[in-house]
């Protein structure tokens, strides 16, 4: 059962599909927050039935994949050509 959080992602982020006719099914979410002394830490939200496995799945992907140019798909803050996250790595 999905707590009342999950169900407010699954909503904002289903709202803004990356092209017709697909369905989400998945989805972590990792945000930093900072404390009035200014500690900071990083919480994360998975969406409901979702395995830690598919959680670090997710996020490898995102950090190690290659990100292509793509119309029919969105990468918002990202350049549009083929490109690695990792620093180090080579772009194709």
């Amino acid at each position: 059962m999905a707590s009342s959080e999950q169900e407010g992602m699954d909503q904002i982020i289903g709202a803004i599909p990356p092209k017709t006719d697909v369905m989400l099914v998945g989805w972590v979410v990792v945000a930093e927050w900072m404390e009035e002394t200014g500690d900071r830490f990083v919480s994360r939200l998975l969406s409901s039935g979702a395995s830690p496995w598919q959680a670090k799945g997710y996020l490898y992907e995102g950090l190690h994949g290659t990100w292509p140019e793509n119309p029919e798909h969105h990468n918002p803050g990202h350049p549009s050509t083929w490109m690695r996250l990792v620093e180090g790595d080579d772009d194709e």
